[in-house]
């Protein structure tokens, strides 16, 4: 069973659906509305977890009810609770999703309370942790200093760290020697590297200008299309995707990245690792919610 680190955010998401998603200055009838937990680092964990990976999650909530319901939903998920700091100032994290059901597109707006809390010195605290994985998956939710030194400290012990990019934001030079696989969706990869990966020719494009900057290969997950992914030792290939109808997109990217890491971890090949992650966002899709939507690594073998 490989050993996984997550550092990320956590969210408690509150989720509205309607036909169609409002535009600017409109206001438009829920045709419900629910409660979930969330957020990208979280989401992760769960999905690594599901897929089989001993998991460890460094994160930072609020001393509240909603903080406290996190913890609690991760210690019966299995999860390592340990490095999980409650900040006694900030709120835990909230995501208000909006989802539009006849296009299964979502827009989300965070406030991030305790997860722009989540320190340097937390990670200090969690190196142990940190030393004895094989993989470390981290994004952008938390501060980007904690990221480069979690990344830093990462590579200092030989741990594969990935990072998925997204929010996308600004990666300084000093970040990219410490990842090793990176993971943005179309959007972050348009942000990054001012290429839209719309076509055959900007995929490979964008994945070679990313490519340079990390230490072992790029997955850029394509949405419909699949995911493309390209290796330092000249390996590339698309992954296509598998058509479902999809309820809700919330969390594919989070449950792809979770099961891409478990795979890494259990030192399968990166390609298969891919497919893998594939079909276990596929499932996600036709679900709702975030962490409800995330299936169990047994659910995988039925498509």
């Amino acid at each position: 069973m490989g050993k996984i680190v997550v550092i990320g955010s956590v969210n408690t998401d509150l989720v509205a659906c309607a036909d169609n998603l409002p535009v600017p200055g409109e206001s438009k009838i829920a045709t419900n509305f629910s409660i979930h937990f969330g957020g990208k680092g979280a989401n992760q964990a769960v999905a690594a977890k599901r897929a089989g990976g001993d998991v460890g999650f460094i994160a930072r909530v609020g001393l509240d009810e909603y903080g406290k319901q996190a913890i609690e939903k991760y210690k019966k998920d299995e999860i390592s609770t340990e490095h999980i700091f409650v900040d006694k100032d900030a709120a835990t994290g909230v995501a208000m999703i909006m989802v539009g059901e006849t296009s299964g597109k979502n827009s989300i707006m965070i406030a991030p309370g305790a997860n722009y809390k989540l320190s340097v010195e937390d990670i200090k605290k969690s190196e142990d942790i940190i030393s004895k994985a094989d993989v470390l998956l981290i994004q952008l939710e938390i501060p980007m200093d904690t990221v480069a030194h979690a990344l830093e400290l990462a590579k200092k012990h030989d741990v594969t760290t990935i990072l998925n990019p997204g929010p996308a934001k600004y990666i300084s030079e000093e970040i990219w020697p410490n990842i090793d696989y990176i993971t943005p969706n179309e959007s972050e990869t348009h942000f990054l590297v001012g290429v839209d990966p719309n076509n055959d020719a900007n995929i490979k494009k964008a994945s070679n200008i990313l490519l340079e900057k990390v230490n072992k290969g790029v997955v850029l997950t394509l949405g419909q299309r699949g995911a493309y992914y390209s290796s330092k030792e000249g390996k590339s290939i698309l992954v296509p995707s598998i058509k479902v109808s999809a309820v809700d997109p919330t969390a594919a990217g989070d449950v792809f990245n979770g099961y891409l890491a478990q795979g890494i971890s259990e030192g399968h090949r990166v390609r298969n690792s891919i497919i893998f992650a594939n079909k276990a966002a596929t499932i996600s899709v036709t679900k709702k919610g975030a962490q409800a939507s995330i299936p169990f690594v047994e659910d995988i073998e039925k498509i």
